[in-house]
């Protein structure tokens, strides 16, 4: 997944943080990520991890109710 791209998963979210997590851990123990998020549309929250490369996520409601559960 290249720099600034655009997924529609939860599940490739959470896939993108362990990497990046275990990637910063192994390397150096050291590292700095932000994650942001906000509700672009009533049913769409865009999610985004920022680090040395940014990755966009746009989940759903859905998959948000789907998790709790």
């Amino acid at each position: 997944m290249s720099s600034n791209s655009t997924t529609g998963s939860i599940d490739d979210f959470f896939q993108r943080f362990e990497k990046i997590m275990l990637q910063a851990w192994s390397e150096t123990g050291f590292g700095h990520i932000e994650v942001n998020s906000e509700r672009f549309r009533e049913d769409k929250i865009r999610v985004i991890i920022r680090g040395s490369t940014s990755y966009c996520y746009v989940i759903t409601n859905e998959e948000v109710e789907k998790r709790m559960n």
